[in-house]
C-alpha cells in the first residue's frame, strides 16, 4: 500500500472535501430567516390588543420592557407574537423568566408580561476547564442593569490551572437603539505546555457598531495584545515580549428562539483581524450554528468554524498563536494538541434529547433555573499551516453526554468520548457551550 501521510486514505479525503463544501453552503445560506417552528395557536387570532400589563419587576424600568416589545395596545393580535416577544425580551439577559400569557377583555385580548428578574448585582463562582489548563476557579460580580437599564458590567479573577483577571462590559440589546459595543480586559498568567514555557499576556477587546435589522449587526474590531515568556526564543522579538495591536470588522446574525437556552435558529458570524507589531497577520473567522428542533424534546446543533490566518509561523505568527485539536472544547475522543497548525477546520453534530426541562425556581427570594439533557455527538476538524496538508489533517471522535444547565455558570458537559486508534474511551469535562468554548485560543 502507497505511504499515506498522517493516516488518512484517499476516501477519507474525499470525505473531508464533502464535509468542507457542506459547511461552507450552511454558512453561506445560514442567514436565511428560520422557518416557522409550529407556533401554537390561540382562540384571539384576528382579536385587538385592548391593554398590555407587565407584571414582576423590580430593578428594570417598566419603558424598557415596553420600548422591546413590538406590540401596542390597539394592534391586532397574531399567533406567533408572543414567542416574538419572548425572544425579544429574552435578549435582555436580565431575566430568568418569561412569560406572556392573552386573555379576554371586552371585545378584545388583554396582553400580561410576567418577568422574573435576576439579581441586579450578581455575586458568584466563575468556573474555567480547559484542556491546556485544568479547572480553575474564582469570585466573580456581575452588574445587569444601570439605572433601570439592562448593561451587564463584570468583574473576574480565577486561579488554580491559570491566572486570571477579566473586566468586561457589554451595551444591552436594544430593539430601540441601534449602536451596540463591548470592551473587555484580561490579564493572564500561565504556563503554556505546548510550547513549554511561562506565559504571561495582557488583552485589550473593542467592539462597536450598528444593528442593521432585528438578527443581524455589523461593527469594527480593534485589539491590544501582549505576551511575554520567562524563556527565550519563544516570543518573536528578542526581547522575550510581544507586542500587537489590531482592527477589523464583523457581521453577525443571530436568529435563535432563545439566546440564552436555544432550540431552532441560526448563529452565524463572520470577522477577520489584523494584527501588527511584533509580527502581522490577519486571520478570519467564518463560524455557523445551527438549532434545529426535531419533535418535542428531540433536538439537533450542527456547527461549522473556519479559522485561516496569513503568515508564517514563527515569522510572521508567533508560535503561541497556532490552534491545536484534541480535547473537550474542539475534537473530543483525542488527547489534548493531537494536531496543531495556524489554520482549523472544527465541525459538530449533536442530537439532545430533554431529560428535565430547564425550570425556573427561587431559593431566598433569589431566582434560580436548571436543567438536564442528554447528548450523542461527533467532531470531525483538521489544523494546517500549508493548504495542501489540510485534507491529511483530519481526525475524528464521537460519544455520549450529559448536558447541566447551572444558573449563571450556563451550561456544565459531561461527556464520554472515543477517537483515537487504540486511545480507548475518555471522560471529559467542559464549561458553556462547546462552540462557544472552541472560540477561545486557550481551550
Amino acid at each position: 500500500m502507497p505511504a499515506l501521510r498522517h493516516g488518512l486514505p484517499r476516501r477519507g479525503r474525499r470525505r473531508a472535501r464533502l464535509i468542507f463544501t457542506t459547511a461552507l453552503s450552511i454558512w453561506l445560506t445560514g442567514s436565511s430567516r428560520s422557518h416557522a417552528q409550529g407556533t401554537p395557536r390561540t382562540p384571539f387570532g384576528g382579536a385587538t390588543i385592548r391593554s398590555i400589563v407587565i407584571v414582576g419587576l423590580q430593578h428594570v424600568r417598566e419603558q424598557i420592557v415596553r420600548d422591546q416589545l413590538d406590540v401596542r395596545a390597539g394592534d391586532t393580535f397574531q399567533d406567533d407574537l408572543i414567542p416574538r416577544n419572548v425572544q425579544r425580551l429574552d435578549r435582555l439577559g436580565v431575566f430568568s423568566r418569561i412569560d406572556i400569557d392573552a386573555s379576554a377583555e371586552g371585545d378584545g385580548v388583554r396582553l400580561t408580561v410576567s418577568v422574573a428578574e435576576t439579581l441586579r448585582v450578581l455575586p458568584a463562582v466563575s468556573i474555567g476547564v480547559t484542556d491546556a489548563d485544568g479547572v480553575s476557579a474564582g469570585p466573580t460580580v456581575r452588574l445587569l442593569s444601570v439605572r433601570g437599564r439592562p448593561h451587564e458590567i463584570s468583574t473576574t479573577a480565577r486561579f488554580g490551572g491559570s491566572t486570571l483577571v477579566e473586566f468586561k462590559e457589554i451595551s444591552p440589546y436594544l430593539y430601540s437603539r441601534r449602536l451596540w459595543h463591548t470592551v473587555r480586559g484580561t490579564f493572564e498568567d500561565r504556563q503554556n505546555t505546548l510550547d513549554d514555557f511561562g506565559q504571561q499576556s495582557v488583552e485589550v477587546d473593542g467592539q462597536i457598531g450598528a444593528r442593521l435589522s432585528e438578527h443581524s449587526k455589523a461593527g469594527a474590531l480593534f485589539n491590544v495584545y501582549t505576551v511575554s515568556s520567562d524563556v527565550s526564543g519563544k516570543t518573536l522579538s528578542s526581547s522575550n515580549r510581544d507586542w500587537f495591536v489590531g482592527a477589523g470588522a464583523l457581521y453577525d446574525y443571530d436568529s435563535r428562539d432563545l439566546p440564552t437556552d436555544p432550540t431552532a435558529g441560526w448563529w452565524n458570524s463572520a470577522d477577520f483581524l489584523w494584527r501588527g507589531g511584533s509580527g502581522s497577520y490577519v486571520t478570519l473567522n467564518l463560524d455557523a450554528r445551527r438549532y434545529q428542533p426535531l419533535a418535542e424534546r428531540h433536538r439537533l446543533v450542527i456547527s461549522s468554524l473556519l479559522t485561516l490566518q496569513s503568515g508564517t509561523m514563527a515569522e510572521d505568527v508567533p508560535i503561541y498563536g497556532d490552534y491545536s485539536l484534541g480535547g473537550e472544547n474542539t475534537i473530543r475522543g483525542w488527547p489534548f494538541g493531537s494536531r496543531r497548525g495556524k489554520n482549523q477546520f472544527i465541525n459538530t453534530l449533536e442530537y439532545r434529547y430533554v431529560l428535565v426541562p430547564t425550570r425556573n425556581f427561587s431559593v431566598f427570594g433569589v431566582n434560580f433555573y436548571a436543567g438536564l439533557g442528554a447528548a450523542v455527538f461527533g467532531d470531525l476538524g483538521a489544523v494546517w499551516n500549508d493548504p495542501d496538508e489540510m485534507l491529511d489533517r483530519f481526525i475524528g471522535g464521537g460519544g455520549i453526554g450529559l448536558r447541566v444547565v447551572v444558573p449563571y455558570v450556563n451550561l456544565i458537559r459531561l461527556d464520554l468520548s472515543v477517537g483515537q486508534t487504540d486511545g480507548g474511551a475518555r471522560f471529559q469535562l467542559g464549561v458553556n457551550e462547546k462552540f462557544v468554548a472552541q472560540r477561545n485560543r486557550v481551550r
